[in-house]
């Protein structure tokens, strides 16, 4: 046990700080080798709505962003003709604009936030996570690996500001609801005005979290009330946060959406005909709800050691409610992407890093009640540290060859910009390591969806690729790149 013991001295003596700089910095060094992919090139032009906006295939010129004019009258335009995801859309095109080396600076920023956050949520407040050293480890444990399409949600430009930074908005109003009931009244003033804007984004975030973000608030203060603690700020808040919601889910844009992906582009929508039908819901349960529920199951074992110790906590129990009430929500979608579950983990995280807190000291003595149960343990914890840095070293593998083929890829297109055609080799994953990590890092469908060009110079990623970098028309060769890995 001198091995155990060495390493119960060393978590001892090491700090919050170091702890978060263990996750936070490989997260900025996978956000640097990630490049622009997908959508950011479409997000890079100003939205032409008249024209079928700029995620259709066959679209024409489109004219770049060059400033806050460019993004306000794009976003006017993608609201009443594609969707109603605004403030997200806004930060979008503003990091195309500006480069996506901000980008990941600010992202790499918002993810240390929204860390921080989750623990605050977890333990009730703003308190040093020194205090709860564990706890702040297993938030960040979580969200690495219970966030089901981690590229997608978290690394991706995009993606990042779909749903993390989203994220963030609603954990910061839902901080300042659970942790404002014991704030002075003589801060009522910048507590009104932080409520209005939080709440306004919190509820213009991402369709399933806003949803639920209203459903925990309103049983919040439903318990405020109860208890006589519900002050008049929290209630402009909650008024606020209905606004968000309802600017983002009654968008014209989306239905304006449908009908225009129905008649141009039919093969990636469901009919109308199969909409809320038996095929569906299954669909949605086997391809989203089982998925990303498998995925995040180990979060459940806090919360069920919890309760089964007796615990009432309903801080834990609505948490675990509006996680389930996100991949429920999604079950009434045309369609359930992994993506759409990154709301459900982030709510279940509060929820477990919360059990966890409350049974800590019973799971301590448990694990080191005797010496087979020390040993027990230690292995445990080694092996899950071991592989944890296996998946770290997998991702930096895949992420850096997916950056140097990219890379590898411009310097051919800039030698042969005075084809009338450039055809260049698909992108490929390495050692077919995503048959390993999953979708913790880049796999073949990020590659065929998104995250490389398509087969056609007229198709949507093919066009704007060429018209970000001023290029003739480009389309991939899948085939030359499956000899190359066969």
């Amino acid at each position: 046990m001198e091995i155990g013991l060495l390493l119960h001295r060393l978590w001892q003596r090491t700090s919050w700080q170091v702890v978060l700089l263990f996750f936070a910095v490989p997260f900025l060094i996978r956000n640097l080798l990630m490049p622009l992919a997908a959508d950011d090139f479409s997000y890079a032009f100003i939205w032409d709505g008249e024209h079928w906006g700029n995620l259709m295939d066959n679209i024409g010129h489109r004219e770049p962003i060059n400033g806050f004019g460019d993004i306000l009258v794009s976003q006017w335009s993608h609201y009443f003709t594609w969707g109603g995801r605004t403030p997200s859309m806004i930060f979008i095109q503003f990091f195309a604009w500006v480069g996506k080396v901000w980008f990941d600076i600010a992202n790499t920023a918002v993810f240390v936030m929204l860390m921080l956050v989750l623990y605050w949520l977890s333990v009730g407040g703003v308190q040093s996570p020194g205090r709860h050293k564990g706890v702040f480890l297993w938030v960040m444990v979580c969200m690495l690996f219970g966030v089901i399409d981690y590229i997608s949600t978290m690394l991706w430009m995009t993606g990042a500001c779909v749903y993390l930074w989203t994220g963030l908005w609603e954990c910061l109003f839902l901080l300042l609801i659970i942790s404002g009931k014991r704030q002075e009244v003589r801060g009522k003033r910048l507590l009104m005005s932080t409520a209005t804007v939080s709440g306004l984004l919190a509820g213009w975030s991402e369709e399933a979290g806003s949803l639920a973000t209203v459903a925990l608030i309103a049983c919040y203060l439903f318990l405020y009330y109860r208890h006589r603690q519900l002050r008049s700020w929290m209630a402009v808040g909650f008024v606020f946060l209905l606004i968000g919601c309802g600017l983002l889910m009654l968008a014209p844009g989306s239905l304006h959406r449908e009908e225009l992906m129905l008649q141009l582009a039919p093969e990636y929508v469901l009919p109308k005909e199969k909409l809320f039908t038996a095929e569906m819901f299954w669909d949605n349960f086997t391809e989203g709800f089982l998925p990303v529920l498998a995925w995040q199951s180990f979060l459940f074992i806090p919360i069920v050691l919890y309760f089964w110790r007796g615990g009432r906590s309903h801080h834990v129990l609505l948490f675990t409610a509006a996680s389930m009430l996100v991949l429920c929500t999604m079950m009434f979608a045309p369609e359930f992407p992994l993506r759409a579950g990154f709301h459900s983990t982030m709510f279940l995280t509060v929820a477990s890093a919360a059990a966890l807190r409350q049974i800590a000291p019973w799971l301590k003595q448990s694990l080191t009640a005797t010496q087979s149960r020390r040993k027990l343990s230690l292995a445990i914890g080694c092996g899950c540290l071991t592989y944890a840095l296996a998946v770290m070293a997998g991702c930096f593998m895949v992420e850096g060859s997916y950056r140097q083929q990219y890379d590898e890829r411009l310097v051919y297109v800039n030698q042969h910009r005075d084809a009338d055609l450039l055809v260049v080799r698909a992108f490929h994953i390495p050692y077919g390591l995503d048959n390993y990590l999953g979708p913790r890092s880049l796999t073949d469908l990020h590659l065929i969806y998104g995250f490389d060009l398509e087969s056609k110079p007229t198709d949507n990623r093919s066009l704007m690729y060429a018209l970000y970098y001023g290029l003739p028309p480009i389309r991939i060769d899948r085939e030359v790149d499956w000899k190359k890995r066969n």
